[in-house]
């Protein structure tokens, strides 16, 4: 099984962390835990891939109605803070992740959205002082992503995957 977890950048300036996960039977492996800039990279790397699933640690949603969506309320609720998919400085990363999650999507990959603060809190992982924030996101987003295969986990709002 391989799960790739992407910690998106809101502008293609900026770097994203970008995590693949492998699976065989007991073993797991990071294959890569790298930065990338561009959708392009992003995109080329997942199709020489081919994962089972993509991770993706950014709103892939507007709010219906109101600031925030379900999902974000019920993270609040738990003490985390999201910040609105609307708050100004969101919304160049909510439309990137919007893009490629379409763009995934039509290429028959599965995706889901992803929260790694949750993740860190639920599973009581440290982050180690020295360590990349970006590439330390990317792979609990990959490790969420491995919850999901293994049906370990829950959705808050119908958006945000968190492990059980």
């Amino acid at each position: 099984m391989k799960i790739i977890g992407i910690d998106l950048a809101g502008k293609e300036k900026n770097p994203t962390g970008y995590c693949v996960l492998v699976i065989e039977q007991e073993n797991e492996k990071i294959e890569k835990n790298v930065l990338l800039h561009y959708d392009e990279e992003i995109i080329s790397d997942i199709e020489k891939e081919n994962p089972d699933i993509i991770c993706i640690d950014a709103p892939l949603s507007f709010p219906k109605s109101g600031y925030f969506r379900e999902s974000d309320i019920e993270l609040k609720k738990r003490g985390f803070k999201p910040l609105s998919p609307l708050f100004p400085g969101m919304r160049p990363l909510v439309e990137r992740g919007i893009r490629l999650k379409q763009k995934f999507e039509e290429n028959g990959y599965k995706v889901i959205e992803v929260f790694p603060r949750a993740t860190e809190k639920i599973l009581r992982i440290e982050k180690e002082k020295k360590v990349n924030k970006d590439l330390y996101d990317a792979f609990l987003c990959a490790l969420t992503g491995k919850y999901y295969m293994k049906n370990q986990y829950e959705i808050l709002g119908n958006e945000i995957v968190i492990p059980k």
